[in-house]
């Protein structure tokens, strides 16, 4: 392994992942309570948010890749208000900085429709839902991270992010990548999120809620347990478990559209029954025997009381 690992837990980041989730809800199906959590996230929002979201729904989503760009670049840490006054008073010159910096080129956002969009927009998410929620779920946060910055001195870099992700194993041949920086996340759970940027590799992996009920199943169970309710799922795992798969050779396989597979392998990567390596252009998958030993335990655990 030729790359750096590093820990990085910022609320900036969380403000950004929530915001293009529930605006653009394109994974909102693959997320812990979904619609659940959109339909009381709408209740806190102004009538002027949806001229807000209509705005912003316009730009692409690879346009957030800046944003987090931006933040990775901010000095300020966890500051939220910091951050979007920062956004709202970047120049030109330092908008083109991180551009070439992070190999976003490429990308369509620019610096005014940033300011006259984005900016606003983020305020107000910011104001009625972000602060409100913040108190729940940043100490969350902070403890994973803190947690495995433990984990650190105990097993590999590499095994670091297997364990933060649920089963990513990132194979850097090619050295495209100097540094991987984990950033644990709230809204997306169990997902993980992926930035590629020029020689960084930016991963927000999925922080579970605490279990507070011994007698309530944890999301881990429930996970394992529903993963497996589904023929497709099933079949995909037999098929992985017989060597390493491409995406391409599994969508052969089931005979399944390119988004249908995305969604099986989304809920079998979060259940813990799959290991995907990638080396920066490509991806292969296989089963992780550690998830079926995993659910075994598991399960013994909850159901046997001990008494």
């Amino acid at each position: 392994m030729t790359y750096h690992v590093r820990i990085d837990c910022s609320s900036v980041y969380e403000l950004i992942g929530s915001f293009m989730l529930f605006v653009h809800r394109k994974w909102i199906r693959n997320v812990d309570n979904g619609m659940t959590w959109v339909r009381q996230a709408e209740q806190m929002m102004p009538s002027e948010w949806d001229e807000h979201a209509r705005q912003v729904k316009r730009y692409s989503l690879t346009d957030y890749d800046m944003l987090y760009a931006i933040a990775l670049e901010y000095t300020d840490g966890s500051h939220i208000t910091g951050y979007i006054e920062h956004l709202e008073q970047t120049t030109d010159q330092q908008w083109k900085h991180v551009q070439e910096q992070y190999g976003l080129l490429d990308i369509s956002l620019t610096r005014d429709d940033c300011q006259r969009y984005y900016v606003p927009a983020l305020k107000c998410w910011y104001e009625h839902y972000i602060s409100h929620t913040l108190p729940q779920w940043e100490p969350i946060l902070l403890q994973d991270a803190d947690e495995k910055r433990l984990l650190m001195s105990k097993i590999t870099p590499e095994e670091v992010v297997e364990v933060a992700t649920n089963g990513i194993v990132i194979r850097d041949e090619k050295n495209h990548i100097r540094e991987c920086i984990l950033a644990p996340m709230w809204h997306y759970r169990p997902m993980n999120n992926t930035c590629t940027f020029k020689n960084k590799l930016f991963v927000l992996y999925a922080v579970d809620e605490p279990a507070e009920d011994d007698c309530v199943p944890s999301h881990s169970l429930l996970r394992m347990t529903q993963a497996l309710a589904d023929q497709e799922r099933l079949q995909l795992l037999r098929f992985v478990s017989q060597g390493s798969r491409s995406f391409a050779d599994i969508q052969q396989h089931l005979s399944l559209s390119k988004g249908t597979v995305k969604h099986h392998l989304a809920v079998l990567r979060s259940a813990g029954y799959i290991r995907t390596y990638w080396d920066g252009d490509s991806e292969s998958i296989t089963l992780r025997q550690e998830g079926l030993s995993d659910l075994s335990v598991f399960l013994e655990d909850y159901v046997q009381v001990q008494l």
